[in-house]
């Protein structure tokens, strides 16, 4: 007992504290790159769970006083109201002899008095005024009238004193703490992201000079606007990056800051059934700015891609509702990772099955996802999320996988010994679920997806290698052959149930690794035709060897089928797959000869996988033994590499041909399958129906006739 102590706590406090290490390492490595955030994928990582909480988390309440009113196609066309509407507005004959965007500065001004004119308290612009115009005094003039209540937007740049300001037509002291103007820029995390927002700042704190903090602040639009509104929240009394909760942004079923067009203040329905005449705009704070990806003013925020008078929202939202988020300190974050490594290390001593240790990591990471959730919701705090889960799962993923090594020698040694008789995944089965070996041996019925593979000639080709001495070349060949056609199943994770010669039976479901019926079908109608493409490949290579190429048919059907251990209980017995499922793929194997095709699928795996690959109807048809007609269909091509325009075409009239014949209307299908041949000329299954519409406009089929084919041999 004590020398298996000493060695699980050596081993796992080295394991621990090895994690530890390379995870400050790396963090240390970031820290060297810290300018270029692709350098740094620990930063990265715990980005996006900042921006995996905003969209998950709970959002900000909106503040009922925000109203966006927004410069739109509409209000730019005014293509929505009549010329007598407009020719009864000044505010909206100045838009339309603006003649597009941008506005006479005038349209503000007639904005503005009809906003403040209902007893809005502050409207801003998003809009940067950068030139004089002929009508600045029109716009001045108004926001004479109403000092203090208009807000227009400036930005950081080299111009003059470090700022672009509106030009002193509009703002006489071209001072950049007038509180008539705030600045529109953001400044994004390392990442390009918009998170934060800083409310008040000057240009000599952006180029950290001493001092600046004691210098003359410039606000945000969104601080200028509520500072200037009165009685609300005030700008935060520093510089700093404020993290803000965004308020119902770009989610359904979440109420939205109220938007309208623009134009909509002018026109007099709208004025009344929008607006109350006037009443909404009481005491509301006003935010006039672009609104559409023509105006190029967009940002990638934590919703994705946003409007920049959407984020100036958000951001003034936060500071009314004083809705904040905290990101922790480096010091804090530490500790949670010295805990999390701690934990880790005391799970693994003192829980040691690996399931057990397995099940209380998932629940000490849950709970601690639900505390960080929770901290987010409430307090509004950003708890660190890589470095404690990242040190935690590390320490536990190491450890655990140490123990496992350990324990599965002897396991490896019986793995070794059951793939002497099974294919690789039920040995893998039949090791991890000892449990159930019983009851997997009695049976049960699965829905599986089959597929049969067989060798075209290929008896022919035996007795010619046999009677020219080349046997042994013949098996070589084959073998090669089985190693490639082996290496497609598995590849897609299918199970190997048989060869039967030169024929594969391969199988998708019958084990507890499966993907369920879809999926299955999917992966292995994949496997079929990588199973084609390595054909091909090494018949290439045959042919450059002077040697003969062969060619294969294969039919996959899907549904129930009895899978179980079936054999001699004394002699030999293998875990197999038996039923109609299992019939019918080899009927439709054997249907490739007479329809001159390599694959066919049954009707129950093209329901499974036609929305992922373009499906083409064969033949309604009864195979052998059967009495009900199924449905065969073969591939064109996977959906999502499409497909060429002229074989687009082509499989959309050769599909039409094939319900008009069914239809009985043997005179249009004729000429669809014409036409579908003009495109693909020489295509055998085009040919065979135009030659069987000519017979039945000859001679009509009875009354009795379906469409279905009848097969009289395998």
């Amino acid at each position: 007992m004590l020398r298996w102590l000493k060695r699980r706590w050596t081993s796992h406090l080295a394991i621990t504290l090895g994690v530890l290490g390379i995870w400050f390492g790396l963090d240390y490595l970031e820290d060297l790159f810290e300018s270029d955030l692709h350098y740094r994928p620990l930063a990265r990582a715990e980005l996006a769970t900042d921006d995996a909480r905003a969209r998950f988390g709970r959002l900000a309440p909106i503040n009922p006083n925000l109203v966006f009113l927004a410069i739109d196609g509409p209000s730019i066309k005014l293509d929505a109201l009549d010329d007598a509407t407009i020719a009864n507005s000044k505010g909206l004959l100045l838009i339309r002899a603006s003649d597009g965007f941008p506005f006479q500065r005038s349209v503000y001004g007639e904005v503005c008095d009809r906003l403040f004119g209902a007893g809005a308290k502050v409207v801003g612009f998003d809009l940067i005024f950068r030139d004089p115009k002929p009508e600045d005094a029109d716009f001045r003039q108004v926001m004479d009238k109403y000092p203090g209540r208009i807000v227009v937007g400036m930005n950081f740049a080299d111009g003059l004193n470090g700022f672009t300001l509106p030009p002193s037509t509009l703002l006489p002291s071209q001072s950049p703490t007038d509180e008539q103007v705030g600045y529109l820029n953001y400044f994004p995390d390392e990442d390009a992201v918009v998170r934060d927002t800083h409310y008040r700042i000057n240009l000599e704190y952006i180029n950290s000079l001493k001092g600046a903090e004691n210098l003359p602040m410039t606000y945000s639009l969104a601080a200028r606007m509520a500072e200037n509104a009165g009685g609300l929240q005030r700008p935060p009394n520093d510089m700093d990056a404020h993290v803000f909760r965004f308020g119902g942004a770009h989610l359904p079923n979440i109420p939205l800051i109220p938007s309208y067009s623009l134009y909509t203040i002018f026109d007099p329905h709208a004025w009344a059934s929008n607006f109350q005449n006037g009443a909404y705009f009481k005491d509301k704070i006003v935010l006039v700015g672009p609104e559409g990806n023509w105006f190029k003013d967009v940002q990638p925020t934590p919703f994705g891609i946003m409007a920049g008078a959407e984020i100036h929202l958000n951001a003034m939202n936060a500071l009314l509702e004083n809705d904040f988020l905290q990101r922790p300190s480096a010091a804090f974050s530490r500790v949670m990772i010295f805990s999390a490594a701690a934990l880790a290390l005391a799970l693994a001593l003192v829980v040691p099955n690996i399931a057990g240790r397995f099940a209380a990591a998932v629940l000490v990471t849950g709970v601690y996802v639900a505390a960080i959730l929770r901290a987010y919701n409430g307090p509004g705090w950003l708890l660190p999320a890589v470095g404690p889960v990242g040190v935690f799962g590390g320490a536990m993923g190491v450890g655990t996988v140490y123990d496992f090594v350990l324990a599965q020698v002897e396991k490896m040694q019986l793995r070794a010994a059951f793939q002497r008789y099974t294919s690789p995944n039920v040995a893998k089965y039949l090791l991890d679920h000892l449990e159930s070996y019983q009851e997997m041996l009695a049976g049960s019925r699965q829905p599986v997806t089959v597929l049969f593979s067989d060798v075209r000639g290929f008896t022919t080709k035996t007795e010619a290698a046999a009677a020219e001495g080349k046997s042994q070349q013949h098996i070589a060949k084959l073998n090669e052959y089985l190693t490639e056609m082996v290496a497609c199943v598995f590849r897609y994770d299918g199970a190997l149930d048989k060869f039967i010669g030169d024929a594969v039976m391969a199988v998708w479901g019958n084990t507890p690794y499966n993907f369920g019926p879809k999926e299955d079908a999917v992966r292995a109608v994949r496997s079929a035709r990588e199973m084609l493409a390595e054909l091909g490949k090494l018949n290439a290579k045959w042919k450059a060897q002077g040697r003969e190429e062969w060619h294969i048919g294969i039919g996959l059907n899907h549904g129930e089928a009895i899978v179980g251990d079936i054999g001699s209980q004394q002699q030999r017995t293998e875990y197999a797959v038996i039923g109609d499922a299992v019939n019918l793929a080899s009927r439709l194997e054997s249907l490739t000869k007479e329809y001159h095709l390599e694959l066919l699928l049954g009707e129950s795996v093209a329901d499974l996988v036609r929305d992922v690959f373009y499906l083409r109807t064969v033949d309604l048809v009864v195979v052998v033994g059967k009495t009900k007609a199924v449905e065969a269909f073969t591939v064109i091509g996977e959906k999502s590499e499409g497909l060429a325009p002229e074989m687009q075409k082509f499989l959309e009239t050769y599909e039409e041909g094939v319900r008009a014949f069914r239809s009985r209307e043997f005179g249009r299908a004729a000429e669809l399958f014409e036409e579908a041949l003009k495109i693909q000329p020489g295509d055998l299954q085009a040919e065979a129906y135009l030659a069987n519409c000519r017979e039945f406009i000859r001679n009509p089929p009875d009354e009795a006739w379906t469409g279905v084919r009848v097969m009289t041999k395998k």
